[in-house]
């Protein structure tokens, strides 16, 4: 089946958006490389934050990019002549990727973006619409495609979005970047876990799906017998995030897809986590579920495995599966927490 990005990509293809794109097109948000090669589009650079995508687009010989910081100094953007944007679950990271394609596309090259209704599509097309003129805009599967010509000053607005994309300090008091999972505020699932392993965590200690570091930065604060601890994460923002909120020489930081990528640590005596039940925008337990084996493998034993999931999440089974010695250690409204021992 089609993806549904996709076919508004190809529609907007027989409508000519890309008649006139000489050099290279820059891809920002996309998380599936795979299906543009039906475009059979040239000169493709992919820029996402996620290591399954960047490790994804290397194999199909695309061009690569982490960090959107350089876009505007790399010799091979130099020849960009249209980007597409694909709308993302977080608007400022959103606004930020279609600042960063302003910045990145040659002076009346073209500016993509897709998505569907439903990821807000409708409001990033209107945030555009004022500063931007003409727009054309094309309905298909459930959302909209919109084109515009790079203008040749680039509007304040969109320079205010590239600057909102910056790493900013959240209501906790840490440093995060739009697009991380809990950006604004730290999770509260996460806050009530870190109440459970005050004064209780020692050793070697590994941090799975960090995102930007609040449970490691909290685990080392109240916990003095903390040897060391890593932190794995597959989002490269998330990570650089992480090492300035947690700045000790105990703590490593690996961007890894835990997915598909080989976690090579052994005899760990802690492994804390607040499992993702998304991808994309779309509820997904199967990440949960990796995140549980994983832990059991890294786990030595007599290790203890601490982990809060919010309530309607299907991993108790698991649990009690893979780690027969469990214990409930909070229950609310909203979340369980358990400690279970390999």
């Amino acid at each position: 089946m089609v993806d549904l990005a996709i076919k508004r990509l190809l529609q907007a293809q027989q409508n000519g958006f890309f008649v006139d794109v000489s050099g290279g097109i820059l891809v920002l948000g996309c998380p599936k490389p795979e299906l543009l090669k039906v475009l059979n589009l040239h000169q493709i650079i992919i820029c996402h934050p996620e290591r399954a995508v960047i490790v994804k687009a290397k194999r199909l010989s695309f061009h690569t990019l982490i960090n959107k910081k350089k876009l505007a100094k790399l010799k091979i953007l130099r020849s960009i002549g249209a980007s597409i944007v694909w709308v993302t679950k977080s608007r400022r990271e959103t606004l930020f990727n279609i600042a960063m394609a302003v910045i990145a596309t040659n002076q009346h090259g073209s500016i993509i973006i897709n998505g569907e209704r439903k990821q807000g599509i409708e409001y990033a097309l209107n945030e555009l619409k004022k500063v931007i003129d003409p727009i054309y805009i094309l309905s298909k599967a459930h959302g909209k495609i919109g084109q515009f010509k790079r203008p040749l000053q680039i509007p304040e607005l969109i320079k205010y979005w590239k600057n909102q994309g910056k790493f900013t300090k959240n209501t906790s008091g840490y440093i995060t970047a739009p697009g991380i999972f809990s950006e604004t505020i730290a999770d509260k699932g996460s806050q009530l876990l870190t109440n459970e392993f005050v004064g209780k965590l020692y050793g070697s200690i590994v941090d799975l799906g960090a995102g930007w570091g609040f449970l490691s930065a909290e685990a080392l604060k109240n916990n003095a017998h903390v040897d060391e601890i890593t932190l794995i994460d597959s989002n490269s923002s998330a990570i650089k995030a992480a090492k300035i909120n947690v700045k000790s020489s105990k703590a490593k930081f690996l961007w890894l897809d835990l997915e598909s990528e080989i976690v090579s640590i052994k005899d760990a005596d802690h492994v804390i986590m607040n499992p993702p039940f998304h991808k994309g925008q779309k509820v997904d337990f199967s990440l949960g579920f990796t995140f549980l084996k994983i832990a059991k493998d890294i786990l030595k034993k007599g290790g203890t495995l601490w982990i809060v999931f919010n309530r309607e999440s299907p991993y108790e089974k698991s649990i009690k599966s893979l780690f027969p010695n469990y214990e409930y250690l909070n229950k609310t409204k909203s979340y369980t927490i358990i400690r279970a021992k390999k």
